[in-house]
């Protein structure tokens, strides 16, 4: 069963990016190579980030005004936020293993170009309860779109060991889905943790209103055996594309 990590409360909460696009075939053997650095396909991070930042800025058209030192601003139209998190590390020096072939190869995957796709995968960027589950800022789906890289630390033999890096991501919500009022509709991609007594069918009729929608959840997740499913799970819930 492929699902999202899931993070005890006496565990400190891992950030990791979830892969939303898992079902295109040339991402499923990028994920499926992800051993290393990952958790159910999904890339976490070897040790938290030190600081995430996210911008977010309007564009406005200036109307200047005779007399005064400045003209009355006219809100022409909003820009993509951006995410950047920065001062991830990855250390590899106790196995002696090289740390971009075990992290950072699969991370820049992420930021590559998907034939299946057109595009780049989009990403969830989870941390605990700073992007919690089904708030406003996780609701938003977001592209890999850039991946710095400082190896700081390498064997006698020149096998990089240590790796500082910084990632930007770009908001990728679509117009039609920013415009709808309701982030919690199904028309938007959820993440759900299982509860005692849940089943796929009263998650779906939760999610969906419709129990018969439990195949859709099913396989988005890779589940093959829908009356398996643990208490703590957390399962991408899809939308429902008009």
């Amino acid at each position: 069963m492929a699902t999202i990590p899931s993070q005890a409360s006496s565990v400190p909460a891992k950030a990791f990016l979830h892969v939303v696009d898992r079902d295109s075939g040339s991402m499923k053997q990028v994920l499926s190579s992800m051993t290393s650095g990952s958790q159910g396909g999904d890339f976490v991070f070897h040790y938290n980030p030190e600081t995430v930042s996210i911008e977010k800025q309007t564009q406005f058209q200036d109307h200047p005004t005779q007399g005064s030192d400045s003209g009355e601003k006219e809100w022409t139209h909003g820009t993509s936020r951006t995410l950047q998190i920065s001062e991830l590390y990855f250390d590899t020096y106790e196995e002696k293993a090289n740390v971009r072939t075990k992290y950072i190869d699969h991370l820049e995957k992420l930021a590559h170009f998907d034939p299946e796709l057109h595009r780049p995968p989009k990403l969830l960027f989870l941390w605990g309860k700073f992007m919690a589950e089904n708030d406003d800022y996780n609701s938003c789906q977001w592209y890999l779109q850039s991946v710095k890289v400082s190896y700081v630390m390498f064997l006698s033999d020149g096998t990089p060991v240590r790796a500082k890096v910084e990632i930007s991501l770009v908001e990728a919500t679509s117009v039609e889905r920013q415009q709808q009022k309701d982030p919690q509709s199904p028309d938007h991609a959820k993440v759900y943790t299982v509860t005692r007594g849940d089943t796929l069918q009263s998650i779906a009729y939760r999610e969906y209103d419709n129990p018969a929608e439990w195949r859709r959840i099913a396989e988005v997740n890779a589940i093959d055996d829908p009356l398996n499913i643990q208490p703590g799970t957390r399962l991408l819930v899809p939308p429902i594309l008009k």
